[in-house]
């Protein structure tokens, strides 16, 4: 193996959704008999595949503008290589762009997974229109919770949106909403959802991830200390 297909395997492995994370798309698949599925991001298609593959009847679109140049289209490779392409399709273009011409068509899903941009900006615009093409019923999911802009979107839809209530999943670095309702907030609704705490505890949990200054070190052998009891 070359050291630059070495490298590529090291950065899918990664990127890409881990084995626990596609167990729970697939259990979600499952248990609210998904039919009808978006994600935004496809990257080295981990996801597309654990979805396609949980139930032979759901179709699914992915919208990512960066499968030809920063990932020579391996996610649609694999795709088509399991012969699921005929229950797929590719939009390649930004979610900004592309979910407000899904939202104009009047498409609706029953499950949208938001694995795009992490940005606080990017991410909020996808739950944006993500929540309004999401069925009543239908569940709204995000990865990478380790993220704080991941963190404040999770806590901005549990103090503001209603219409959706948070389900378990079995994964930390991921979340799940269930739309319940229609979204019936008036136009000067908002509750504040930063708080101290949580900008306290996602710092303090990093230095321990990172495990780059004393401090960090010893957080992370601290809370491995209470682990074992």
């Amino acid at each position: 193996m070359t050291r630059e297909r070495e490298r590529e395997r090291e950065r899918e492995r990664t990127i890409s959704i881990k084995p626990h994370e596609e167990k729970v798309l697939v259990d979600l698949v499952e248990k609210y008999n998904i039919k009808e599925a978006l994600e935004i991001g496809l990257a080295y298609g981990a996801s597309s595949i654990a979805l396609l593959e949980a139930s032979s009847t759901l179709t699914l679109i992915s919208c990512d503008p960066f499968q030809k140049d920063d990932y020579n289209n391996s996610g649609l490779k694999k795709i088509k290589a399991a012969n699921f392409h005929n229950r797929h399709t590719h939009l390649n273009a930004f979610s900004d762009r592309a979910l407000p011409k899904l939202l104009e068509e009047k498409v609706s899903f029953d499950l949208i997974f938001i694995d795009g941009d992490h940005k606080f900006s990017g991410a909020f615009v996808d739950f944006h229109y993500a929540a309004q093409m999401t069925k009543v019923g239908g569940i709204v999911v995000f990865h990478d919770l380790w993220m704080r802009a991941l963190i404040l979107i999770r806590s901005y839809i549990k103090k503001n949106r209603k219409d959706f209530i948070e389900i378990k999943v079995g994964s930390s670095n991921m979340c799940a909403f269930q739309r319940i309702d229609k979204d019936s907030r008036d136009g000067m609704a908002f509750k504040e959802f930063y708080n101290l705490q949580g900008y306290l505890k996602y710092h303090v949990n990093r230095l321990s991830w990172e495990r780059k200054t004393i401090i960090g070190r010893s957080i992370f052998k601290l809370k491995t200390i209470i682990k074992r009891f």
